[in-house]
């Protein structure tokens, strides 16, 4: 054979080592495929702070009970309109006797010609086109033993003193009322969110220290023990360890649980089933706060909603008064009444019986002792009402100087708690090495790892009550977005 041409063998393996490449290629790229999306577990919703109030908003039924409560004012608004134009009454009396009656036949009889006689041709009359008005006989065309009524009212109010109008009024600013109070409740649902979000974050970062405390112990516990197997420590110590130990784990399940309650009331305020993981964005960023004293009152007079919601009540109030004393001046309406008998259930049958007439009233209760109390009750009311606003204003000015106090203190903690943990974490480290020299006593050791936990702990809940507080200060001045 020639040794420059490859042999039928050598072409046999090339080939088969090619197929088996291929086939391998194959089953890579098959085993590479992601799986179908419905053999796929679904990713918990990773949730940052300003979606989860996007969601909320739009889905939480604190809001849509607040459009419906606008949708009623309105409602009654358009009630308290109505009363400006005229009331149509109507009446249809059917009515059987048992006897005839004889004043139905006397205006039944009346009420047409043809009910009273009959114009008929004599037959064999000379003179073409002779005719006789001969009487009808008894009963014709009369049925008197019923009788079917149709009376139609109309009244226009024309005088009511202003009544119906400050009546009006008062509707129409409910309608405002319940629009700003709309924007108070989408207000405190962020609020209640921004709670929610910082509370659930606050506890991971918890379980987080937690966790930490309980790795350093254990590995304290593990060098102690290594001691007392030498000989160079007492039991005491290895107790000492395992009790603190213990208070970790504590303060573990104390976390993990506080997790699931804040996750539960997040899942509420978004409407989401109770079991679903939900997860959060870890925003811990802290950005200074531009607000001071006095401008945080100023922004607080021009922007919180309740204030503007007191301004209507009062306003309501003193529409309330005004309708009140409308009753003490006589009120004239204009009233149009037409009537149709028949003694056929159709009471628009050309034969009938018709009336109408045209009535100016003019009424005025002279209960003058109850009507002048009640006016008097409603400027009580009114002034009640008055009182009730500034008292609003000054617990607001209250409210925010305590968010404010509040903000401001959470602010400073976070510069000194971040020295402490630095501080904390230094000391602990040097006592622990300490320890393993045998320079340092247990004691410092497990004093040194509780002050650590305690110091990042508190480092944790001072940045997100600063987001929390910073939130409520922006409620309080009613600028939360």
């Amino acid at each position: 054979m020639d040794r420059g041409k490859p042999g039928r063998n050598e072409l046999f393996l090339v080939a088969l080592t090619g197929a088996l490449l291929i086939a391998g290629s194959l089953i890579a790229d098959g085993a590479g495929r992601e799986a179908p999306p419905a053999k796929r577990a679904a990713a918990p919703p990773r949730l940052s702070i300003s979606n989860a109030v996007a969601i909320s908003l739009a889905r939480n039924l604190r809001m849509a009970e607040g459009r419906l409560s606008i949708q009623e004012k309105e409602h009654q608004r358009r009630e308290a309109y109505s009363d400006f134009f005229p009331t149509l009454d109507l009446q249809y009396i059917a009515e059987a006797n048992r006897y005839q009656q004889a004043g139905n036949i006397q205006a039944f009889a009346g009420s047409q010609d043809a009910r009273a006689a009959s114009i008929v041709t004599t037959p064999g009359t000379l003179a073409a086109g002779f005719r006789d008005q001969v009487m009808s006989d008894y009963p014709y065309r009369i049925d008197p033993y019923r009788t079917f009524l149709l009376n139609a009212t109309l009244t226009q109010p024309l005088f009511t003193a202003g009544k119906l109008l400050n009546n009006y009024k008062y509707a129409r600013l409910g309608v405002d009322f319940q629009e700003l109070q709309l924007e108070v409740t989408r207000q405190d649902l962020i609020l209640d969110v921004y709670e929610a979000y910082y509370q659930l974050l606050q506890s991971q970062k918890l379980l987080e220290v937690a966790n930490q405390s309980i790795i350093a112990l254990e590995s304290l516990r593990n060098q102690t023990m290594e001691f007392y197997k030498a000989g160079v420590v007492p039991k005491v110590d290895v107790l000492s360890t395992e009790g603190q130990l213990a208070q970790a784990r504590i303060q573990k399940t104390q976390a993990q649980t506080d997790i699931e309650r804040y996750r539960a009331a997040l899942n509420f305020l978004l409407r989401y089933p109770q079991e679903t993981p939900t997860q959060i964005v870890e925003d811990m960023a802290y950005i200074p706060s531009p607000y001071g004293i006095p401008e945080i009152y100023r922004t607080a007079a021009g922007n919180r909603i309740e204030i503007r919601q007191a301004n209507i009540s009062v306003e309501q109030a003193l529409s309330l008064v005004k309708a009140a004393q409308a009753d003490l001046i006589p009120q004239i309406n204009i009233q149009v009444s037409g009537t149709r008998m028949n003694d056929d259930w159709n009471p628009f049958d050309p034969e009938a019986v018709n009336d109408w007439s045209v009535k100016g009233i003019a009424a005025w209760t002279l209960d003058m002792f109850r009507t002048r109390e009640t006016v008097k009750e409603r400027r009580a009311s009114q002034a009640k009402a008055f009182v009730a606003r500034e008292l609003l204003v000054e617990q607001i000015m209250q409210d925010v100087k305590q968010a404010y106090a509040d903000m401001k203190r959470s602010e400073s903690d976070i510069f000194n708690n971040k020295k402490a943990v630095e501080f904390r974490t230094e000391s602990f480290r040097i006592n622990r090495e300490r320890y393993k020299e045998q320079v340092a006593t247990y004691t410092e050791v497990l004093d040194a790892q509780r002050e650590l936990a305690q110091a990042q702990g508190d480092y944790y809940i001072s940045l997100i009550q600063y987001r929390i507080n910073r939130a409520l200060l922006e409620r309080r001045m009613g600028t939360l977005r």
